[in-house]
Parts: structure tokens; C-alpha cells; sequence
């Protein structure tokens, strides 16, 4: 990376972290420093609420699943506006009377301090282990600029992030998500047309589209009804209602955005800018990750987009490696002559043809990951390594700096944003709940330092500990979805079964969790038409394949809560 480039993200990164820690100043009391003192604007709320869930996982994780796969992640988000609204009715005006800290606390009136801690520590262990996922996130950046191992990366960004945190509050992190969220958007757009300015002059934009669509990667709309499939219309817009209805309604990451607000009425305006926005905004970065694997047809690109790859060890895998790369170099000249012929012709033969070489290409790629996998003994893929690549080999230098500063910068506004969530939550309703003590406010502002700084620990040993996924925000959704539908369905029972009481809502509650773990176990083998269970302790056979997919276990904990919420809420009615 040019010398330039280095100024510009250290210059950034810096003022970045001043903004941020200025902030913490004006928090004398832990309402200013977990809320704000109730006084931040909608459009900066909104603007967080989006920031923190955007981060460096949108950079890097959505581009690598539309590269690797297609559009079709982006049904994940059609259920947003549906669950904003939801949400703007129903929740916020509870949340605004009872002038709530966190969402948990609410719990309590009702049905009782058990339901409230158990719900809240669900939450913080779903988010604990999610943050692993975000730290690690920014850390493959690091590792492909710095050329060190990932787990070094993960430390240097798990420590900055948390003393950013511990100083700033939270009117510090939705400052700093103002501005990063317009870095991060400026970042994506330059990107965008670049890659449009890069292609040759006889491919036009309708040319790049022809060609992805050729290869189905503008595949966005699935409409066929399977629980086994990750990604169809059912799924994003049913199953995925679940999902954000907790994240955005129950998940103190989020509601802790809308309780900064003055009124109900500015928080409405904070989840409405997000119910507009993030659709278009998910289409368009999956549509950047398609348009980026048009580039690489006209412009050169490793066999394998990770930093370093594993040397061969024995003559048989040097031998596999040296074919394996003759055979990705050819398929790539010839990919690329059959491409230029399919965007001129347009007729069936030069697509077949394209298509084929394409194929060929894909296949060398899935071997050399394979030996690469066979050298270091465990799972490798190159899904998160694509976009960072692209930016570092292709960006023009200034620029380059200011979009890794932008990626550093939103990552660490979704890590600071947790942080301060899994601090309120520990503080509000554990430490202060349960100790009998008085204590000023000075003692729980320092307090809540110190519990920022452990939650900062806690997620870096998580990130060490997941190291390398197959896609991090599909791993952020599949963490979430054990979790958040029996969270959900919780908040159900408290807003609208009037006979629900605290041991229907507990039982309910574990027994959600319990079906969630349990069925997502469920297996199928289509050549046997065998459904079985394999739990952790027990090898799944190779002919056996996921039942049901991680978005569709959000309704089925719901469900089984409210339903079971119900019985045992008037069984015991009954017998008092």
C-alpha cells in the first residue's frame, strides 16, 4: 500500500477515535453515557441503526456471497419494512412509557426477575458470540494488507475497538456512525464505477449484465418453498419477519439506537429511514459483488483471493498444484474470448460456450481450495478475501486508503455499538438489579467501563476462537436465529396474550431454545426419504443434508414459546 494510503487511514482511524472518545466527556451519569440523555436526533439514530448493522460484514461478507453464489441473500431483507412497522406500532410506544434502558427490564413488571434475567442473558450470550464474528470481520482486511496471521489481527482490532469504546458512550458511537456510514457508502459507489471503468470497450454495462445473468448470478427471487433452501421469498419474507422483528425489536443492539430519541415519534423516524433504505441499499451491494465477478472475467485474478496460500509438501501436490494452475490459466483466456463473443452474439451457442468456460474455470478454482484445504488440514475458502483483493489491487492510491479507513470505521462502529449494548444490558439488569447496595452514579459510570472493557476481552477470545468462515454474515444471522425467534415470542406473550403469566413465559422460553436446538439438528437423506436427528456427539452421514435452514428456526422458537407460554401460563392459573 502506497505512503498515501497509509496517511490517509491513520489520519481517519485517528479522527475517527476523537470523535468518538469527545463525547465521553458529557456523561456524568450512566443515563448520558448508555443513552445519550434521551437527546440524539432521528436521523442520526437512524443512521446508527443502520451503521451498526452494515459494518465491515456488508463490505466484505455480502459482495463474497454474490461473487461466490448469486442475489439471492438480499430476500433476507424483504421482511424489514414489514417488521419496522410492526415494530413502530407496537414496541416503541411500550418501550417510550416505560422509559426503558434496556428492552429486558420491561419483562420484570410482569413476569417477574427470572423471565427478565433469563431473557436478557440469552442476549448476552447470542451477542457476545456474534461480536467474535464482527471483530473478525475487519481482521481479514489486516491479514491480507499486513500479511500476518489472522489471529494477530483479531487482537490489534479487539483492543482498539475496546478502549474506543470504554471512553466514548454511546453518543460517541452515534456521532462517529454518522460520518461512517457515509464513508462506507462513498466507498461502494467509487468501487462500483470503477469496475464499470475497467471493462473493456466493447462490453457495456448491458453487456456485464447480459453475462451475469447468463450465469444466474442476478438470481434474486426464489419462489419455490423448501425449508431446506437458505435463501427463497418464503423464507425472506415469513421466516426473516421473525428474525428482524427480534433483531430491530428486541435485541438491546438496536433498541438501545431508538431509546436514545427524544419521543415516540422521533424513534418511529429512526426505524422508518431503515425500512426504506436498507433493501435498496442490500441490492445494490450484492449487485456490486456480481458486477465484481464480470470484472475479474476481463481482468486478471488469483486462482485464490487469500492472502497466502499453503506451499505444496509433497511431489503429488506439487504436481496437483502445477496442473491445476495450467488449467485455471487456460480456462481464463478462454472464459474471457468466449465472454466478449457471448456479449457481441447473444445467441445460444457463444452463451453455451461462455457458460463452459466459466465452469472449467470454477472447477480448477474448487480444486486448488481443496488442496489447499488437504495442506492445512482444515476447511479453507476465499469468500472473505475477494473484495479486499479487489480494493487493494485495482483502487487508485488515496482513495484506497480512505475505503480501508471506511471498513475500519464501520467495523469498529458495530463492535463499539455492541459493546455498549452488552454493557447496558449487564449493568441494568444484572449489577444494578440484583445488588442490594446504593450506589451513586459516578460508581455505575465506572462501572460501566470496566464491564465494557471484559465484554472487549470476551469477544476478542471469541473471534480467536471462530477464526475463518464460509461467510460472516451468514454466520451473524445463524448465531442470531437461535436466539432471537424465543426472544420474540417472549415479547408476544407480554403484548398480547393478557393470561400469560411468569412461569408460562420461563417454561415457554426454554422450551423455545430447546426446539431450536433440537430441530436444528434435523436431517434429510433424499436417496433414503430417512428425516433423523445427528446432535453434536454424533458423525452425520454423507448422504444426509440440513432439514430445515437456520432462518426458518426464528418462527418455530416463537412459536413453540407462545404456544407452550400459553398452556402452562393457564394450567397454573387453573390450579391457584
Amino acid at each position: 500500500m502506497h505512503w498515501i494510503d497509509w496517511t490517509v487511514l491513520f489520519a481517519f482511524l485517528a479522527y475517527t477515535i476523537w470523535d468518538g472518545t469527545r463525547r465521553g466527556k458529557d456523561a456524568e451519569n450512566i443515563e448520558g453515557y448508555l443513552l445519550a440523555g434521551r437527546g440524539m436526533p432521528w436521523w442520526a439514530a437512524g443512521l446508527s441503526i443502520m451503521a451498526t448493522q452494515a459494518s465491515a460484514i456488508t463490505f466484505i461478507g455480502t459482495t463474497g456471497i454474490a461473487y461466490v453464489e448469486d442475489m439471492r441473500f438480499v430476500q433476507v431483507y424483504l421482511a424489514i419494512p414489514f417488521a419496522m412497522i410492526l415494530i413502530c406500532i407496537f414496541l416503541v410506544p411500550f418501550f417510550s412509557k416505560m422509559k426503558a434502558f434496556t428492552a429486558y427490564e420491561v419483562l420484570e413488571e410482569r413476569f417477574g426477575l427470572k423471565t427478565r434475567l433469563t431473557t436478557s442473558g440469552l442476549f448476552l450470550i447470542s451477542r457476545g458470540l456474534a461480536l467474535g464474528a464482527v471483530i473478525a470481520a475487519p481482521s481479514y482486511v489486516l491479514a491480507l494488507l499486513f500479511e500476518l496471521p489472522l489471529s494477530a489481527t483479531i487482537i490489534v482490532i479487539g483492543l482498539i475497538a475496546t478502549a474506543y469504546t470504554m471512553v466514548g458512550g454511546v453518543a460517541g458511537v452515534i456521532t462517529t456512525d454518522v460520518k461512517q456510514m457515509a464513508v462506507m457508502m462513498f466507498g461502494l459507489i467509487f468501487c462500483f464505477f470503477v469496475i464499470l471503468f475497467n471493462m473493456p470497450d466493447e462490453v457495456s454495462f448491458g453487456d456485464a449484465l447480459y453475462l451475469a445473468g447468463s450465469l444466474d448470478k442476478l438470481t434474486a427471487l426464489d419462489l419455490n418453498f423448501d425449508l431446506s433452501e437458505k435463501y427463497n421469498v418464503w423464507s425472506g419474507v415469513f421466516a426473516a419477519l421473525f428474525l428482524m422483528l427480534s433483531y430491530f425489536g428486541t435485541d438491546q443492539t438496536q433498541v438501545q439506537r431508538y431509546l436514545t430519541t427524544s419521543s415516540v415519534k422521533e424513534a418511529r423516524k429512526s426505524l422508518l429511514m431503515t425500512a426504506y433504505a436498507k433493501v435498496p441499499m442490500q441490492f445494490f451491494i450484492l449487485l456490486l459483488g456480481v458486477m465484481m465477478y464480470v470484472f475479474f472475467i476481463f481482468n486478471d485474478a488469483p486462482i485464490s483471493f487469500r492472502s497466502t496460500d499453503p506451499v505444496a509438501q509433497t511431489e503429488e501436490q506439487i504436481s496437483r498444484e502445477q496442473r491445476i494452475d495450467r488449467e485455471y490459466n487456460q480456462a481464463r483466456e478462454t472464459r474471457q474470448a468466449m465472454a466478449i463473443e457471448a456479449a457481441k452474439k447473444r445467441d445460444i451457442v457463444s452463451q453455451q460456450a461462455f457458460l463452459e468456460a466459466d465452469a472449467d474455470l470454477n472447477k480448477a478454482r474448487q480444486e486448488e481450495l481443496a488442496l489447499q484445504a488437504e495442506i492445512r488440514q482444515a476447511d479453507v475458502n476465499d469468500t472473505n478475501y475477494i473484495f479486499p483483493y479487489f480494493i487493494l489491487k485495482y483502487i487508485p492510491i488515496g482513495i484506497v486508503g480512505l475505503i480501508i479507513a471506511g471498513i475500519f470505521a464501520a467495523a469498529m462502529s458495530s463492535i463499539d455499538s455492541e459493546l455498549n449494548a452488552l454493557t447496558t444490558v449487564s449493568i441494568v439488569d444484572w449489577y444494578q438489579r440484583l445488588d442490594p447496595s446504593e450506589h451513586g452514579e459516578m460508581h455505575y459510570l465506572k462501572s460501566s467501563r470496566r464491564v465494557t472493557a471484559l465484554w472487549g476481552v470476551i469477544a476478542t477470545v471469541s473471534a480467536l476462537a471462530l477464526g475463518e468462515t464460509q461467510s460472516i454474515i451468514e454466520l451473524i444471522n445463524q448465531i442470531g436465529s437461535y436466539f432471537y425467534g424465543s426472544i420474540l415470542g417472549v415479547f408476544i406473550l407480554l403484548l398480547w396474550v393478557k393470561k400469560a403469566n411468569g412461569t408460562g413465559a420461563l417454561t415457554g422460553l426454554l422450551s423455545g431454545m430447546l426446539a431450536v436446538f433440537t430441530f436444528d439438528r434435523l436431517f434429510y437423506s433424499e436417496g433414503l426419504g430417512d428425516y433423523s436427528f445427528f446432535f453434536p456427539w454424533t458423525q452425520v452421514p454423507e448422504s444426509y443434508t440440513k432439514a430445515i435452514e437456520f432462518l426458518w428456526l426464528n418462527p418455530l422458537g416463537a412459536f413453540v414459546v407462545v404456544v407452550v407460554g400459553y398452556i402452562v401460563s393457564i394450567s397454573f392459573s387453573k390450579k391457584s
